[in-house]
């Protein structure tokens, strides 16, 4: 019906624009008066304003010159023929540009007719440059309100979410009172008995046309220069997040700035089925979130073949049948693959309710987004991968602790167990030994357990904050072990990144363990350091101390990787760490830990001493 309609428009405003080149005469001026008009027209048409999908033109000024000094008929020929030759060379839709032909020349025509039928200007004292002045406001006002109520009417008519309303646009009103005021020149030109010759018209139109030139390429620059603001916005969302979720959301949110499209939709491919992990658009998208096979639309044949594709006219291409995008009404389509290591990994559909509504430039700079969105998926690739193999290590790792540690001292326990309730009556005090014995084996293990149960928890640095939970971890440790612990706070504290703040945790907590295990103290203090550009971290034992070489080659020989473990972490930080100790002398371990001057939003806290 809409589509109707719209044919129906342009086919009125052709009969009344040829009904027009009959009854009023034409041919005021000359041809060559008339040739420059068209040429100047033809300029303004083709560099049109941004808005609106590039169909708004200052040609109002060369049309009312034209209706006046030929005839309303005459311009509307000038028009169509202009349109047409420049829909042509910029590859455009032609069903659109008949239809915009169609209401303009309803707009212009009836202009005239109220102007000339049912204005009466003639009043007694009215000099006749204002009451050519009130004739020029008449017609820009006749005209604005017919051509683009029909074209909004129309509009709205066959897209229920249409909302670009030409007295909301901003730039329609403002460009009709400014090109009325320019046409408004021309009236004065006329009465003060000015020179028209065709140079004079050329020299007075052609700040109109440089104007529309100038704003056509600045707005062309403009886009290009958010192209690239939006390639780097979204490089960086790559490099700061990990949720290809996220990225995928941000990416299609910006694209909008820049490549305009009604409905937007990231497909992943999953079993041979093509996954809506994104969808955005400007109206009800649920039914566009239902996974769709490879044998489906324009999307599914971009996934086998693995090459982008623009779409002029969705209606045309056998394609796009069954594509839920045009099931919706889109007509143009643009869909690019994301390609990984070779493989189709899904695909990128953009979606416009207007047939040539994207253009071969839009389609190259998805292309260069849909690699951007490779990488986000190569990295959360990666993640997936280390965090899968960090999860196999930490399982092992608790195997063999639990294997050369708990297992063990479970099965010493349960033997002197066996042993002691056969020797109960004939050896007393040996079974009572060894009862004794195990109540101290069974406390270890129990501690085990308690250290084990603490690794597997989430770091209570990220919870509660990193002097909270070093706190508690000093307390614990004290109350656990006997052992008199302290923690000693220097310098001002400021915010860390959470990755900052679990591993300066985790490293001291390791280096509490092995002193409760192996250092035989009596006291320890942890010393949290903060300076201009690193934090530092001590925990220092009064024990036996240990050879450092001994200890890692008797780690790995059983298996065992606590100090490993923490100079892995001290290198993801980029930290320093040292091990200073020697048999009889205690041990201090000491990490260094480099912070950016950005990271380091200061808050009040004060020092805490154990």
């Amino acid at each position: 019906m809409a589509s109707l309609l719209r044919w129906g428009v342009t086919a009125v405003g052709w009969i009344a624009m040829i009904i027009s080149l009959f009854v009023v005469p034409p041919f005021y001026w000359g041809w060559i008066h008339l040739i420059l008009l068209a040429c100047l027209l033809f300029i303004t048409e083709y560099f049109p304003f941004p808005q609106d999908g590039g169909r708004v033109t200052a040609h109002f000024p060369l049309l009312f010159t034209l209706c006046f000094l030929y005839s309303p008929g005459v311009a509307g020929l000038i028009f169509v023929d202009v349109l047409l030759l420049v829909t042509w060379l910029r590859r455009q839709s032609f069903s659109r540009a008949l239809f915009r032909t169609g209401y303009t020349l309803i707009g212009l025509i009836s202009a005239y007719l109220v102007l000339i039928e049912g204005v009466p200007f003639l009043l007694p004292g009215v000099s006749t440059v204002s009451v050519m002045i009130g004739k020029l406001a008449v017609f820009a006002v006749v005209y604005e309100l017919v051509s683009k109520g029909i074209r909004d009417i129309l509009e709205r008519a066959a897209n229920p979410r249409y909302n670009r309303w030409w007295w909301r646009g901003g730039l329609e009103p403002a460009l009709m009172i400014g090109t009325s005021l320019y046409s408004a020149g021309i009236i004065l030109m006329g009465e003060q008995g000015r020179d028209t010759d065709p140079l004079s018209i050329a020299f007075f139109f052609s700040p109109l046309v440089a104007f529309s030139i100038l704003s056509n390429v600045i707005a062309r620059l403009a886009r290009q220069k958010r192209k690239m603001e939006l390639l780097f916005s979204i490089t960086m969302g790559i490099n700061r997040s990990l949720d290809l979720r996220e990225v995928m959301n941000k990416t299609l949110m910006l694209l909008t700035d820049v490549v305009h499209y009604s409905y937007g939709i990231v497909y992943l491919l999953r079993d041979d089925r093509l996954i809506p992990e994104v969808v955005s658009g400007e109206g009800e998208v649920d039914d566009l979130k239902q996974p769709i096979p490879l044998s489906r639309g324009l999307s599914g044949w971009v996934a086998e073949q693995a090459e982008p594709v623009r779409v002029i006219d969705a209606r045309r291409d056998p394609r796009c049948q069954k594509e839920p995008m045009v099931e919706k009404g889109v007509q143009s389509l643009l869909v690019v693959p994301l390609v990984l290591d070779g493989h189709v990994m899904g695909v990128i559909t953009l979606g416009k309710d207007e047939t040539h509504g994207f253009e071969e430039l839009d389609l190259s700079f998805l292309a260069v987004l849909a690699s951007q969105a490779v990488i986000a998926m190569r990295n959360a690739r990666l993640v997936e991968e280390r965090e899968r193999r960090i999860l196999a290590e930490e399982r092992n790792r608790m195997a063999r602790e639990i294997h050369d540690g708990l297992a063990q001292s479970v099965a010493g326990v349960l033997m002197k167990t066996e042993t002691a309730i056969r020797l109960f009556d004939s050896q007393p005090q040996q079974v009572k030994q060894w009862l004794v014995e195990c109540r101290s084996k069974l406390r270890e293990s129990l501690k085990e357990i308690r250290y084990s149960i603490t690794a597997l928890r989430p770091s209570p640095a990220v919870r509660a904050g990193l002097l909270p939970a070093l706190e508690k971890r000093v307390l614990d440790h004290q109350s656990e072990t006997g052992q008199k612990a302290s923690l000693q706070v220097k310098g001002t504290p400021y915010s860390l990144p959470p990755l900052v703040e679990e591993g300066i945790y985790k490293v001291c907590h390791e280096a509490l363990n092995n002193a409760a295990k192996h250092a035989q103290a009596e006291k320890v203090r942890v010393v949290l350091r903060y300076a201009e550009s690193e934090v530092w971290l001590v925990v220092q034992d009064d024990g036996i101390g240990f050879s450092l070489g001994q200890a890692v080659a008797k780690a790995e020989a059983n298996n065992r990787y606590g100090i490993t473990g923490m100079n892995e972490r001290a290198q993801q930080l980029g930290a320093v760490l040292q091990f200073i100790t020697s048999p009889g002398r205690g041990t201090r371990v000491v990490m260094k830990v480099p912070v950016k001057k950005e990271e380091k939003p200061k808050h009040a806290h004060q020092s805490v001493t154990g």
